[in-house]
């Protein structure tokens, strides 16, 4: 009886939730070992699981009328482990992260965002990238999910559309709902 209070209760909880990839969805579970959380495409913006996968991004948003591939402005989320030896703890993640791009991009721009406050007194932690070796202009939100570190990230090929999307990089970050730090699915 006990797992049938489960199963429903997931069914309840999840059901809602589940239509990641079906037409007309604008919320989908991105999920795996040990995570698993919400988000929400922007008003005016469609959330795609297939176009980012063979980059190994199964969660990516863009303007309605454009594509994953003809976009100047994109976003998309990604995880990392928090119980690696390189980083335990989201600033080491953070840290990590850039000290990565400073190595591979001599002479890019890393600055702090202000922090975006999410339901429930969850913050992500922002940094903004850019700069001629980089090409791009990026912002980073982190996010501390216990066993694994959360990011979002917005990316342009135009400074312009950058800053013309900061305002829907917030609104897809606060969408950001905590699920589970355990994997929900069972593998045999």
């Amino acid at each position: 009886m006990k797992d049938q209070v489960k199963i429903l209760l997931l069914v309840l909880v999840f059901g809602p939730l589940a239509s990641l990839g079906q037409e007309g969805s604008n919320t989908g579970i991105i999920y795996g070992d040990n995570h698993a959380f919400s988000l929400t495409a922007p008003s005016g913006w469609i959330l795609d699981n297939k176009a980012g996968v063979s980059q190994g991004l199964h969660a990516v948003f863009y303007e309605q009328g454009k594509s994953w591939q003809d976009a100047v402005t994109v976003m998309y989320a990604n995880t990392a482990s928090l119980e690696d030896d390189a980083h335990k703890t989201l600033d080491q993640l953070i840290k990590y992260d850039l000290d990565n791009f400073k190595k591979n991009y001599p002479g890019i721009t890393i600055r702090d965002g202000k922090d975006v406050l999410i339901k429930k007194g969850t913050i992500a932690k922002v940094k903004y990238l850019s700069g001629q070796s980089y090409g791009n202009y990026e912002g980073m939100a982190y996010i501390d999910a216990g066993k694994t570190g959360i990011m979002i990230i917005i990316s342009s090929r135009t400074k312009i559309g950058f800053e013309n999307s900061l305002t829907a990089f917030e609104d897809l970050v606060k969408s950001y709902l905590f699920i589970s730090d355990k994997g929900i699915i069972e593998r045999k």
